[in-house]
C-alpha cells in the first residue's frame, strides 16, 4: 500500500467497481490496510475509491495494492446517486427519497 497516497484518504469511504452498482463501505484506514477480501481484489483501472469529501482515487494493484489520487472530486449529488443504486440493488424502497446532508452522511447509511 502506497502510505502516502493512504494519508490523503478521508474516511468512511466507498470502493466503486466499474460497471458495478455494489459499493463497499470501508470505515478507516485499519479496515483499508488489513480487510483481506480487499487486499485479495483484482482491480480494473476504471474501478475507484471515493472518500468523504467526494475525492477520487484510482485502485492500481500490482505486487502491492496502491491508491493514486486524481484531480476528480464528486459532489454531494453525485454520491447520492450512487448511494442510491446500491440501495436499490439491495431491495430498499422508497429510494427516490433518499437524501443525505453530506457526502459522510450518505456513506453511513450503507
Amino acid at each position: 500500500m502506497s502510505q502516502s497516497n493512504l494519508n490523503l484518504v478521508k474516511f468512511p469511504a466507498v470502493i466503486k467497481l466499474h460497471a458495478d452498482d455494489e459499493l463497499m463501505l470501508i470505515t478507516n484506514k485499519f479496515e483499508f490496510e488489513n480487510d483481506q477480501n480487499i487486499s485479495n481484489m483484482y482491480f480494473q483501472p476504471q474501478d475507484i475509491l471515493i472518500d468523504k469529501r467526494g475525492h477520487v482515487f484510482n485502485l492500481h494493484k500490482a505486487e502491492r495494492l496502491t491508491l493514486l489520487k486524481t484531480d476528480d472530486i464528486l459532489s454531494l449529488d453525485e454520491v447520492i446517486m450512487l448511494v442510491k443504486l446500491h440501495l436499490s440493488n439491495h431491495g430498499a424502497c422508497c429510494i427516490s427519497k433518499f437524501s443525505a446532508k453530506s457526502i459522510e452522511d450518505a456513506l453511513h447509511c450503507l
